[in-house]
């Protein structure tokens, strides 16, 4: 799949098929929709986040001072 296609034609079934592993941020084993990078206590974490959680926590964030 190239950087400019916007749909994935791939023929290939590992592409296709959806990835099981453990979400980074509420530990349970569902498809993950992403990898991301999270701070916790000074600490950088790396790690896949499920569909769930990508959409609980995405949207505008407000910062207040």
């Amino acid at each position: 799949m190239a950087w400019n296609n916007r749909e994935n034609n791939s023929t290939n079934p590992h592409d296709l098929t959806p990835v099981i592993d453990r979400c980074i941020n509420c530990g349970n084993h569902e498809q993950v929709h992403t990898q991301i990078t999270m701070e916790y206590e000074g600490s950088l974490n790396t790690g896949p986040i499920c569909r769930k959680c990508y959409s609980t926590n995405s949207g505008p964030k407000i910062t207040q001072f």
